[in-house]
């Protein structure tokens, strides 16, 4: 198991009396999408209906989470082994005002991360969490909504949160670029290549322009084709294009 496997199982997300067994699937899914240890529930234990609701909306793939959930009566008690709990949040105001944006949670949470348990704490779906609740966390964050309408569904915020923080650590342990395909690319050679073959096409299709209109042309062409950073694969289309178009016109002329 890597580094970046052991802090992200050290992350719990504890559902403060959850109101829809549906939601606590969405985030067992979530959370295993992310690499998140487990979940805890303030609550009841699911009844045999719910916990069949919960686990379709996990899918197979996360049902052994939703399988092993923990449950406690109080969240005095859920939340008494860990290091650190994270309380999320959309209300604001004087006595809940956030400390932290989603973004930046990876850098805040990884020294205590390192020697101990992090608890992500959502409140209910109605109600979120109360200031009584709050007073548990050692840290709040909030996500930023369009203003006229600040809540999440619960799924969602717990997803946002596990994703920045699956994205931040991966950041910090050099593996936020692993897996991902990027093209080639181009070399100058290859886009001096695919310039003369524009240049041809130019000035096929207008040859009254004069020489010192096309250069400029040409010049800022170039730039342009610099700026976008074009693929090699790119750079042959555009240049194979080219060609067609002088193929196509020379023929009508002929």
């Amino acid at each position: 198991m890597n580094r970046l496997d052991v802090l992200l199982g050290r992350i719990s997300i504890v559902l403060l009396r959850p109101k829809y067994p549906e939601n606590i699937g969405s985030a067992a899914r979530v959370a295993y999408n992310m690499g998140v240890g487990q979940l805890l529930v303030v609550g009841s234990p699911l009844t045999p209906q719910a916990m069949e609701q919960a686990l379709k909306t996990a899918t197979h793939a996360a049902a052994h989470l939703v399988e092993a959930l923990r449950y406690c009566d109080h969240l005095a008690l859920a939340v008494s082994n860990f290091a650190l709990v994270v309380g999320s949040t959309a209300r604001l105001g004087r006595q809940r005002m956030p400390m932290a944006g989603p973004a930046q949670l990876a850098e805040l949470i990884l020294p205590t991360l390192v020697t101990g348990p992090v608890a992500l704490l959502f409140g209910p779906e109605d109600k979120g969490l109360s200031n009584q609740d709050l007073a548990f966390c050692g840290l709040v964050v909030t996500i930023p909504t369009a203003a006229q309408f600040a809540s999440l569904n619960l799924a969602q915020a717990v997803m946002i949160l596990c994703y920045e923080l699956h994205q931040g650590l991966s950041r910090m342990d050099g593996r936020a670029e692993q897996g991902l395909y990027r093209p080639r690319t181009a070399s100058q050679r290859e886009l001096a290549s695919m310039i003369e073959s524009v240049t041809l096409a130019l000035q096929v299709l207008d040859r009254s322009s004069g020489q010192k209109l096309a250069e400029t042309r040409l010049r800022h062409l170039r730039q342009a084709m610099n700026r976008c950073a074009l693929s090699a694969r790119e750079t042959k289309i555009l240049k194979d294009a080219c060609r067609q178009v002088v193929r196509a016109l020379d023929g009508k002329e002929e």
